[in-house]
């Protein structure tokens, strides 16, 4: 005789109880064995035994109507409703079924869904060893301390090197690099020069860019140096060339320098030149040649101008043309007034115009030229100062007639010029160079 075993199996977890069956042997089936069972028990409870031959109740009960199965309990709610704990020793797989959940626990405590979602009451913490309660910031960061919900941010501050576990960075050297190693935060590194790596493109500059950039004028910004320049306000030159700082040449057919002004304030003329050279009085202040032609004109430092060619004016001849007149030339710097008067009993006295008397030396050594407008014996200068001059009439006459004067007198200040020697030819006469550029020469 064996014992065999069934397995009664309830809801999903597998529960088995081991009832006893007697069946024969081989070789048994002619001689039935009516077993010696004794003990009591209770209706729908599964049997336990008590010993190796007495039956009693266990702590499984099957409802006879529901047909659930209770552990500890007699009405169960559930195909398996377990009163009290317990401990699965091994893996303890639950199976979706259909849309109800997996598993429950005291209602909406704690809930798996048939698709393995996980549900907790409201308000439930997890107490015990390693459980985060709060989240403070720490240094750097700002925002903390944070017990259910919130925001981490860096400080208004930034993060320090104090603030940085390892305040630092390996540097690799390689190309434009040497030495490498750890470098600290905000400590500086410095860089071998490789050459120029780029070149940033300023205003009015153009580059070709790479380690080796070609610098260019860029047109559209700045007007081609061959073409229109425009400068626009206050434009100074301050150089140190030894010959010239400013040149401005043409090879073409316009004018080379072109000046406009629309002041309305007279001490503010189209050209203004100066020269502050305080060695030599006939230093130059302004230079023009005509190399071609041999001409020049100078003006030095004290204002003399002098001219290889002609001075001269240009005098309207008709309402469409002009004509060119020449001025006097003289050796001696002389400067004339002319008049008109008339005798009176033989007798006139002329004196010089007060601003014409303050020109000359303002002595008594001008020169005094008389002609007759009417017939008399004769005039003459019978006396004179620095201011006035008498004239009378030859052979000691009477006669109220007019005549007209010249006077010629010498420049104050320049009594003795006569013939100065000049310093002209010093400005330097433009040659032409190669693509067009003109620059003066040595």
């Amino acid at each position: 005789m064996v014992r065999s075993s069934i397995r009664v199996c309830a809801g999903l977890l597998l529960v088995c109880s081991y009832l006893p069956l007697f069946a024969q042997q081989a070789g048994d089936s002619a001689k039935p064995v009516t077993p010696s069972v004794g003990g009591t028990g209770t209706a729908n409870f599964v049997p336990l035994w008590t010993n190796s031959s007495t039956l009693g109740n266990s702590n499984i009960f099957q409802h006879t109507t529901t047909k659930n199965i209770g552990i500890a309990t007699t009405t169960p709610a559930a195909l398996l409703d377990v009163k009290g704990t317990g401990d699965v020793r091994d893996t303890l797989t639950l199976f979706p079924n259909g849309t109800h959940p997996v598993l429950t626990l005291s209602g909406t405590a704690f809930k798996v869904s048939n698709t393995g979602a996980v549900t907790f009451v409201a308000g439930q913490t997890f107490p015990g060893t390693g459980t985060v309660t709060s989240v403070a910031g720490g240094a750097g960061l700002a925002g903390g301390t944070i017990t259910h919900t919130g925001t981490l941010s860096i400080a208004t501050g930034g993060v320090t090197n104090t603030m940085l576990q390892h305040p630092s960075l390996t540097v690799t050297a390689g190309s434009g690099l040497s030495g490498g190693g750890a470098v600290a935060l905000g400590s500086s590194v410095t860089l071998v020069n490789a050459g120029v790596l780029t070149v940033a493109n300023g205003i009015g500059l153009t580059n070709t860019g790479g380690q080796h950039p070609t610098l260019a004028i860029d047109t559209s910004v700045v007007p081609t140096l061959s073409g229109t320049n425009f400068f626009s306000g206050f434009s100074d030159f301050d150089g140190n060339e030894p010959s010239w700082e400013l040149e401005v040449s043409n090879v073409g057919a316009g004018d080379a320098i072109i000046a406009s002004n629309t002041s309305v304030d007279s001490t503010h003329p189209t050209l203004s030149l100066t020269n502050n050279d305080s060695t030599s009085p006939g230093d130059l202040a302004l230079d023009v040649t005509g190399p071609a032609f041999g001409g020049e004109c100078s003006i030095d430092v004290t204002g003399n101008l002098f001219c290889t060619g002609t001075l001269g004016a240009a005098v309207k001849a008709g309402a469409k043309r002009r004509v060119g007149v020449y001025g006097v030339q003289s050796p001696e710097n002389w400067i004339e007034d002319f008049g008109s008067a008339s005798l009176f009993g033989g007798v006139a006295t002329i004196n010089l115009e007060p601003s014409f008397a303050k020109t000359i030396s303002g002595k008594a050594n001008y020169h005094v030229f008389l002609t007759a407008a009417g017939d008399c014996e004769g005039l003459y200068v019978a006396g004179r100062t620095a201011t006035a001059f008498e004239v009378r009439e030859l052979k000691r006459g009477t006669s109220n007639v007019q005549f007209d004067y010249r006077i010629v007198a010498h420049r104050g200040g320049l009594e003795s010029a006569r013939l100065p020697e000049l310093n002209m030819g010093t400005a330097k006469p433009m040659t032409q160079q190669a693509a067009g550029h003109v620059v003066g020469s040595r």
